[in-house]
C-alpha cells in the first residue's frame, strides 16, 4: 500500500480557486467521459496528487490512468480535460521552471495509440488547480480504452476522495500494467480515489 496523508487545506484550496470554463472548441457538439463521481468540481471531496510523493525516482514512467468506454464504435477522441496545477505562485508571480508532462491513449490491450508532452507552464500556471482541456488529433476508439497522464513530478492532478468509480489505475509504463489506486493513511484507513481526467469526443 502507498502511504499518503491526506491534507484537509488543500481540499479548500481546490474549491476556492478550481475553473471549469476550460471547454475548448465547439463545446455543444462533444460528449464528456467522465469516470469520477459527477459532482460538480467546485463541490467535490477533492486534492492533488503527484507520483512523485510516492514512486520517488519511478515517478517519470508512472502515470495516473484513467479506463473509458467509447458510447459507440468508432467514436472520436478529441480532447483530453484534467486538473491539474504547477505551483505558480500569485503572490510572488514566480512561474516554475518548465517541465514536460505526457498524455498517452492506450487500446483495451494497452497498446499506445498516441503520445504527445508538452511543459506544464503552457496549461496549468493558475492561482490554484484547474480544469484545462488539451486538444488531441482525432483518434477514433472502440469499446474500453485508457487515458494515462504522467504528471513527471512538474505538477499536481485532481483526485477525487472516496465516490470511487474502479477505474483509475497508477500505470506502469516500465512493465506495461496497470495498478489499482488505494491509499492508506497512518491509521490504516483504505481510501479508494478518482483521477480527475476526462475523455472528449464525439
Amino acid at each position: 500500500m502507498i502511504l499518503l496523508i491526506l491534507a484537509l487545506c488543500i481540499g479548500s484550496l481546490v474549491g476556492v480557486t478550481l475553473s471549469q470554463n476550460d471547454e475548448g472548441g465547439n463545446a455543444a457538439t462533444l460528449t464528456v467521459l467522465k469516470q469520477d463521481s459527477g459532482t460538480n468540481l467546485s463541490l467535490m471531496n477533492m486534492t492533488t496528487y503527484s507520483a512523485a510523493r510516492d514512486w520517488g525516482i519511478d515517478a517519470f514512467a508512472v502515470g495516473e490512468a484513467v479506463k473509458f468506454t467509447a458510447p459507440e464504435p468508432g467514436w472520436e477522441l478529441k480532447q483530453i480535460r484534467i486538473v491539474g496545477w504547477n505551483g505558480f505562485n500569485e503572490t510572488s508571480r514566480t512561474v516554475p521552471s518548465p517541465n514536460n508532462f505526457l498524455i498517452e491513449i492506450r487500446d483495451a490491450n494497452l497498446d499506445l495509440l498516441y503520445r504527445m508532452a508538452d511543459t506544464q507552464n503552457a496549461y496549468f500556471t493558475y492561482a490554484g488547480p484547474v480544469l484545462r482541456a488539451i486538444d488531441i488529433p482525432t483518434i477514433p476508439v472502440t469499446g474500453d480504452f485508457y487515458v494515462v497522464f504522467y504528471d513527471r513530478g512538474a505538477m499536481v492532478i485532481g483526485m477525487e476522495l472516496g465516490n470511487a468509480t474502479g477505474n483509475s489505475y497508477f500505470y506502469d509504463s516500465m512493465y506495461s500494467q496497470l495498478v489499482p489506486v488505494k491509499f492508506t493513511d497512518e491509521d490504516n484507513v483504505t481510501t479508494e480515489i478518482n483521477w480527475i481526467i476526462r475523455a472528449v469526443g464525439e
